[in-house]
């Protein structure tokens, strides 16, 4: 009974310790995958699709006429999103999503869980000390700029030697070899 009780007590333990977030996270990629079973077999009312645009700057690229499928997905604020379409400007991204209620719910549920167990203080008001300016200031989005180098048509310096083959693998000397000094 002793030995039962206290191995009840170890898989507690390693639950609180560890095993909440493996639950967590299996229940967020089992949502992650019945959402994109979902919209690979368009169940989804496109009616509650949301467009996001992200700027970016690919002047190389060539422009996309319309949306192309793809699965993904998204985290803004609080609410979780999965991709359905996107579509590539020169200067924007377009992704169009679908909500995922679910993730949000655990993912939110996450954060409540946290915030109770770790003794940290979290901010009951916005802190407007820090502003960001430019006409995009909601969200914090990285520009991801690729320069592509292109080497000229140089051969690099020290590789001059030129190796010639004689049409003869044999070299003819005159007279016979030397004999073997023994």
């Amino acid at each position: 009974m002793k030995k039962l009780f206290a191995i009840f007590l170890l898989v507690i333990h390693f639950f609180n310790w560890g095993g909440y977030m493996l639950l967590q996270n299996y229940m967020m990629e089992r949502s992650d995958r019945h959402m994109n079973e979902l919209i690979s077999h368009n169940l989804y009312d496109p009616n509650t699709l949301i467009e996001l645009k992200v700027k970016q700057n690919l002047p190389g690229i060539n422009e996309w006429a319309d949306y192309k499928n793809v699965s993904g997905s998204i985290q803004l604020k609080n609410a979780c999103y999965n991709y359905v379409k996107l579509k590539f400007t020169k200067d924007t991204l377009y992704v169009m999503c679908v909500p995922n209620y679910e993730k949000t719910k655990l993912v939110d549920n996450n954060v409540i869980y946290a915030k109770q167990i770790n003794d940290i203080p979290t901010d009951k008001g916005d802190n407007t000390s820090v502003k960001k300016g430019g006409p995009d200031n909601k969200y914090d989005h990285p520009q991801l700029v690729i320069n592509f180098l292109r080497f000229e048509n140089i051969p690099p310096q020290g590789f001059n030697k030129i190796y010639t083959i004689s049409v003869d693998p044999f070299i003819p000397i005159p007279g016979q070899p030397p004999e073997i000094l023994g």
